[in-house]
């Protein structure tokens, strides 16, 4: 298999997970997608129709349905093009019944070029020389802890801005290792975690029949792998223990769903924690 044929597997199987925690973020990684590789799976081509024409972005949808098609006469995906010929004419009708004003754009890839990087230079050619010459402060060096120079002191000041650097990143080693944990039980079928920003996205598949309490217990088992490897890796982050998850949720927001599929009424549990929370909370299912 390609380079690009793996990327491609990688950033399917994770729009598909995504779905589980975060339509949003799934759609773009599907758009993505379709802006950088040809998939040759028609539950992709599928997957993101859905997604765009329940936002009402008809346009787009109708976009990629019509390529589907296309690829499906020409024989070099599979799928069923009397299916995408259907969902093409409902998209049609669904277009027409638009104003003008309510169609969406399909959204374009920008692409740079050399004329752009030529002015990229010569902007910030010209920044830097307007600064250099009309700041009078080239050798002034302030830093904001040295409170002794408030009063004359020997100390100096700089100017720090806040740092948007992860303090301890989620990796995909520590990843695979927490996932390959969870999938020793007999009674998981897939797990992944997606971290985005400061949040994690946990996602696990259970096989059909386990109770909602068995859930939980492996979503937490599965946390203090993931917490666990982390803490092996930094060596200042606490690990796991018999009453805590660990402090790598400290400073991670969690997202979690699991359920016997990606279908929300497969769903088996769905929680979440903020942090500083000392515990996940779990939705009630039965209210769903």
């Amino acid at each position: 298999m390609s380079e690009r044929m793996n990327e491609l597997f990688t950033l399917t199987q994770k729009a598909q997970k995504m779905e589980m925690i975060n339509e949003e973020i799934a759609l773009g990684i599907y758009l993505d997608i379709f802006d950088n590789y040809t998939p040759k799976i028609s539950k992709t081509y599928e997957s993101a129709i859905r997604l765009l024409e329940k936002r009402q972005r008809y346009v787009e949808a109708e976009v990629i349905c019509s390529k589907a098609i296309e690829l499906i006469k020409a024989d070099e995906i599979s799928g069923t093009l009397d299916k995408f010929e259907t969902i093409k004419e409902r998209l049609d009708r669904k277009i027409m019944e638009l104003s003008p004003a309510d169609i969406k754009p399909q959204r374009k890839k920008f692409k740079l070029t050399k004329t752009h990087l030529i002015l990229l230079v010569v902007i910030l050619a010209l920044i830097f020389m307007i600064l250099k010459f009309t700041t009078p402060f080239d050798d002034l060096n302030v830093d904001l802890d040295g409170k002794e120079s408030l009063n004359g002191g020997e100390g100096v000041y700089k100017v720090t801005t806040e740092s948007s650097e992860l303090t301890y990143p989620v990796t995909e080693a520590m990843i695979d290792i927490a996932t390959s944990e969870l999938k020793k039980n007999i009674d998981v079928s897939d797990a992944s975690v997606i971290p985005q920003d400061n949040t994690l996205g946990i996602a696990i598949i259970i096989k059909p029949g386990t109770s909602q309490e068995r859930a939980v217990e492996l979503t937490e088992a599965y946390l203090k792998s993931l917490s666990g490897a982390a803490a092996a890796a930094y060596s200042d982050l606490k690990a796991p223990t018999k009453e805590t998850l660990g402090e790598l949720y400290d400073y991670y927001e969690l997202v979690i769903t699991v359920g016997t599929s990606t279908k929300p009424e497969d769903f088996i549990a769905k929680g979440t924690k903020v942090r500083g929370a000392s515990s996940i909370y779990w939705r009630n299912m039965d209210n769903q």
